[in-house]
C-alpha cells in the first residue's frame, strides 16, 4: 500500500512540475468582418483556473450570446517528463451593427491569486456590398480567411498600390501588390512582378502572407498582400511601371450535377491577372543646392564624437560621425573632413544599419574618419556641414558639427616606425620598403612549351566540342516541340498529377477525413479527364466524357467504372455517412480505373 502511495504521488508531483509559469490570458477575433454579420470573441486562460471575468465594451457590435464556457486539457511526455496544459475559453457571440474601426479593450481575470489582463483587439467592420440588402438581416456566421466570401462570383483582380504617386527625386513610395478575388479560395501559380525601371528597389519580406477582407469599390473581397517594396525614383519626369501578371488557381462554387440533379459544389478555376499600368510624376530638386549637399532626401539629425584630442606623434585619432534619420540612407555620399596637412589621412570606414518600415528607410549611417598626427603642435579638425533636402518641408537643410582642438606632442620613434594599436580595436602599419631592386646577370631563361599544331589532341579539342553542340540542339528541339504542344504535355502529364491528388486523398484517408477525402478524390478524378481528354473542366459532363473515352478506346465496363466513381463522390459530399471499408474500396477502385486508362492508351 506504502509503495502505491508513493508512485500515485511521483505521477501527480511529476504533471503538477508542467504547470509551472506558462500562464497566459489572451483574447482573438477577426480583424475584419462586415456588417450585419455574426462573429465571435474568445478569451483564453492557460493553465489556471479563473475567476471573476470582467470584459471590455465591444464597440460597433451587439452581444447576442456569451459567455460560453469550455474547458480542455493536453498532456505531453518527452523523455519521460510529462507536462500538462490546460485552457479555459470564454467565447461571445456578436453582431457588427456598425460601420467603423474600433479598439476593443483588455479583459480582466482572477487567478491563482492574481489579477491578469488580456491583450487589446483591432476590429474593422467593413460595408457591405452595394448590391446586398444592407446586411441588417444578415446572421450567417462570419467564416475567416479565404473561405468568407466564397459564392459563385469570380471577380479576381491584381492592384498595384502606390502611396504616393508625385514626389521628389530620391523620396521614397510604398508600393504594394495585393490580389482581390471572390472565389472561396485562391492560389498563386506563377508570377511576374512589375521590373520597376526607374527606380531603386528596397523590397520589404512578407513572413506569413495573411488573408484579410477589405471593402473596394463598393464590394467586399479576399485580399492578401504578395509584394511590398520601397521605390526611390532615380530621374525626375514621369515614369510608368509596367503591369505585373499573375497566374493563379481559383476555386469557384458553380452548378454540378449530382445523384439528386443539379447541385452546387467547388470547381477549379484558371485565371491570369495584371496590375494597372501607374504613372509617377518625379519632380527635380529645387535648384540653390548647398556645398555640402551628399544626395540626401529625407529627415535626418548629424552627431559627431572624437576617441582623444591630446595625444601624441604617430597616435591615430578617430572622428565617428553618425547620419539617423529616414530617407535614402545607403545611397548618401559620405561628408568629407579637411584633417590639418601633417596629418597622414586614411579611407573612411563606413557602417550602415537600415530596417525598412512603411514610411521609408529608417537607421543610421555611422562614419569613422582615421588621421596620424606626423609632427606635434596644435591643432583645429574643423566642423562637417551636412545638408539634405527635407520632403516635410521641400527644402534643403544643413546641419553642422563641432570643431575639435587637438593637442599633439611629440612622441617616440619616427615616421618610418610601425604605428598600431591606435584605432577602436584595428591595427595601422607603414611598410618600411615598397620597391625593390631589378635582379641582373644570367636569368637562365626559358621559352614555355607549346601544343604541337595538327596533333590528334589538337583536332580533339575542336571535333568534340561541335559534336556535344550538334547532340545538345537537336535533342533540345526535340524537347520544344513537345513543349509547344500544350495538350500533348497536359495528357503526358494527366497521370502525375491525378498520382499527387490521390497521395492527398490516401492521407485523408488515413486520417478518417470524410468529406476532405471524397472531395480530393473527385478533384483527381474529373482533372484527370479533363487533361487526359484535353477538355476543359467547364466543358465537362457525364455525357461528353462517356463519348471522349470511348474515342480513346476504353471499354463500356471502364467508362461506367469511372462513372461510378464521380457517383459515390458526389452522394458522399451529401451524405457522409460511409464507413471506412467504403472509402478504401473507393480508393484503390480509382487506382485501378487510372491505371486501365493509362493501358488503354498506350495500347
Amino acid at each position: 500500500m506504502k509503495k502505491l502511495f508513493f508512485i500515485i504521488a511521483i505521477f501527480f508531483s511529476t504533471i503538477s512540475s508542467g504547470f509551472a509559469d506558462g500562464v497566459k490570458f489572451s483574447a482573438s477575433a477577426p480583424g475584419q468582418v462586415i456588417k450585419g454579420q455574426t462573429f465571435q470573441i474568445t478569451f483564453t486562460l492557460i493553465n489556471a483556473n479563473g475567476q471573476d471575468l470582467r470584459v471590455p465594451e465591444f464597440p460597433g457590435c451587439n452581444v447576442l450570446f456569451g459567455p460560453a464556457v469550455s474547458q480542455g486539457s493536453q498532456f505531453t511526455s518527452i523523455n519521460g517528463k510529462t507536462t500538462t496544459q490546460t485552457e479555459e475559453s470564454y467565447t461571445y457571440t456578436l453582431k457588427a451593427i456598425k460601420e467603423g474601426t474600433y479598439k476593443i479593450g483588455s479583459a480582466t481575470i482572477r487567478a491563482g491569486g492574481k489579477q491578469l489582463t488580456s491583450n487589446t483587439l483591432n476590429l474593422k467592420i467593413l460595408p457591405p456590398d452595394k448590391n446586398s440588402d444592407g446586411g441588417s438581416d444578415d446572421d450567417r456566421e462570419y467564416v475567416p480567411s479565404a473561405q468568407s466570401s466564397a459564392g459563385t462570383d469570380a471577380t479576381t483582380f491584381a492592384r498595384l498600390i502606390l502611396s504616393r504617386t508625385k514626389v521628389y527625386e530620391q523620396e521614397a513610395i510604398l508600393a504594394t501588390i495585393k490580389l482581390y478575388t471572390k472565389a472561396a479560395n485562391m492560389g498563386l501559380e506563377n508570377y511576374t512582378f512589375p521590373s520597376f525601371d526607374g527606380f531603386v528597389v528596397q523590397d520589404m519580406p512578407i513572413q506569413n502572407p495573411q488573408f484579410e477582407l477589405d471593402h473596394y469599390d463598393g464590394a467586399n473581397y479576399t485580399t492578401v498582400v504578395i509584394k511590398r517594396a520601397l521605390l526611390f525614383p532615380q530621374r525626375s519626369g514621369k515614369i510608368t511601371i509596367n503591369p505585373g501578371k499573375f497566374d493563379m488557381a481559383l476555386q469557384v462554387v458553380r452548378p454540378m450535377r449530382g445523384p439528386f440533379g443539379m447541385m452546387r459544389g467547388l470547381q477549379e478555376v484558371k485565371k491570369t491577372v495584371r496590375t494597372q499600368p501607374v504613372t509617377v510624376e518625379v519632380l527635380p530638386l529645387p535648384a540653390g543646392k548647398p556645398a555640402s549637399y551628399m544626395g540626401a532626401v529625407g529627415t535626418f539629425t548629424v552627431t559627431s564624437s572624437i576617441n582623444r584630442e591630446n595625444l601624441k606623434t604617430n597616435e591615430a585619432v578617430t572622428v565617428k560621425l553618425q547620419i539617423k534619420g529616414v530617407g535614402n540612407l545607403k545611397y548618401v555620399k559620405n561628408p568629407e573632413i579637411k584633417f590639418p596637412a601633417d596629418f597622414e589621412v586614411y579611407d573612411p570606414k563606413i557602417d550602415v544599419k537600415t530596417q525598412n518600415t512603411t514610411s521609408g528607410v529608417e537607421g543610421v549611417r555611422t562614419i569613422e574618419y582615421t588621421a596620424i598626427p606626423r609632427n606635434a603642435g596644435d591643432f583645429v579638425i574643423p566642423g562637417i556641414d551636412f545638408s539634405y533636402f527635407d520632403v516635410h518641408s521641400n527644402s534643403y537643410k544643413t546641419l553642422t558639427t563641432p570643431e575639435y582642438h587637438l593637442k599633439v606632442e611629440k612622441g617616440t620613434g619616427g615616421s618610418s616606425s610601425q604605428i598600431s594599436n591606435f584605432t577602436d580595436k584595428e591595427a595601422l602599419q607603414m611598410l618600411n620598403q615598397d620597391i625593390h631592386f631589378i635582379k641582373t646577370g644570367n636569368l637562365h631563361l626559358q621559352k614555355s612549351p607549346s601544343i604541337m599544331w595538327g596533333s590528334t589532341g589538337y583536332w580533339l579539342w575542336y571535333i568534340l566540342p561541335a559534336l556535344f553542340f550538334i547532340i545538345f540542339v537537336i535533342i533540345n528541339r526535340k524537347q520544344a516541340r513537345e513543349n509547344a504542344n500544350v495538350t500533348l504535355m497536359k495528357t503526358k502529364k494527366a497521370n502525375k498529377v491525378a498520382t499527387r491528388r490521390l497521395k492527398a486523398a490516401g492521407k485523408y484517408l488515413k486520417e478518417h477525413q470524410k468529406e476532405a477525402f471524397y472531395n480530393e478524390v473527385l478533384q483527381a478524378v474529373w482533372g484527370y479527364l479533363s487533361d487526359k481528354l484535353s477538355l476543359p473542366l467547364s466543358e465537362l459532363t457525364r455525357d461528353n466524357v462517356a463519348t471522349e473515352l470511348a474515342k480513346y478506346g476504353a471499354s463500356e465496363d471502364l467508362v461506367n467504372h469511372f462513372m461510378e466513381i464521380l457517383d459515390t463522390c458526389e452522394f458522399a459530399q451529401y451524405a457522409p455517412s460511409q464507413s471506412d471499408s467504403a472509402m478504401d474500396k473507393l480508393y484503390a477502385d480509382t487506382v485501378e480505373a487510372i491505371g486501365k486508362m493509362e493501358n488503354t492508351v498506350k495500347k
